[in-house]
């Protein structure tokens, strides 16, 4: 096993990631200390044997993978591949003819829909709109339930999504809907490198932590291609505020530069 060539120091910060640890328990983990974990992930230091034995030992972690980027991440027999659901389009009577409806899934039902995504009465027993542009194609409406993508979504938005069955085709950066068994979440999702185990999950809010996700813990994702909002703003409107507050900066920077002529 030839170290020194293949290893990657992206592929220990990428499960360090995955695993939720910060560089202290995730050292702690692997019995090194912190600042070697550091040169290990700047690429100032390779890693030893030692250390992968550890990391193999600690944390389930397969070395070759570690090493060359080969085979599955940990040694329980997960799959390299999503053994996503397929998604079916649901039909709806609409005045007396069959159209295509885009169910609604409510912040509300979103848990309950993590558990019966796959099951068609459920789905049939949602709220069901027809969208302009959207009347032919297999689509879902999400409600936005937090402020996670703020400001390019905010809470109480819709987002229409179509389903992928692969993720590996997701380009960097794409606005996704993602469900698993906690729930769904709504992030632009992204890789490290070529490294496609592991979606990372940003968000546009700087506030709100990204999340890391295997592709085995995905059961859906819808790659978001348009959204409905009930909010307007009047762009002329946001144009005379600014000016407001400009008016009274500059009134108060008058003022100030009086008293300093008096002084």
């Amino acid at each position: 096993m030839n170290i020194d060539n293949e290893f990657k120091p992206e592929r220990i910060i990428m499960l360090r990631n995955m695993l939720q640890l910060s560089q202290v328990n995730f050292a702690k983990k692997i019995h090194i200390s912190q600042g070697a974990l550091s040169q290990i992930e700047n690429g100032k230091s390779q890693i030893s044997l030692e250390t992968l034995r550890n990391i193999s030992h600690e944390l389930n972690v397969n070395c070759n993978w570690v090493v060359n980027g080969q085979g599955n991440i940990f040694m329980n027999g997960e799959s390299e591949h999503p053994k996503q659901k397929e998604v079916k389009q649901v039909v709806v009577k609409a005045t007396g003819v069959k159209k295509p409806g885009l169910p609604l899934v409510k912040a509300s039902q979103q848990k309950q829909y993590a558990k019966k995504f796959n099951q068609g009465d459920f789905i049939k027993g949602l709220d069901m709109f027809l969208i302009p542009g959207f009347e032919d194609g297999n689509y879902r409406m999400f409600e936005v339930a937090d402020d996670a993508m703020a400001p390019s979504l905010s809470p109480k938005e819709y987002v229409i999504g179509t389903p992928v069955s692969d993720h590996t085709t997701i380009e960097n950066g794409t606005l996704a809907v993602i469900v698993n068994k906690d729930g769904v979440i709504i992030r632009r999702v992204h890789f490290y490198a070529n490294e496609k185990h592991v979606l990372i999950l940003k968000s546009d809010n700087r506030k709100v932590k990204n999340l890391n996700l295997h592709h085995d813990k995905i059961d859906e994702i819808w790659v978001i291609k348009g959204k409905v909002t009930t909010a307007f703003t009047s762009a002329g409107l946001i144009d005379s505020k600014r000016i407001e507050r400009l008016e009274s900066s500059l009134d108060n920077l008058r003022k100030e530069v009086k008293k300093l002529i008096r002084s």
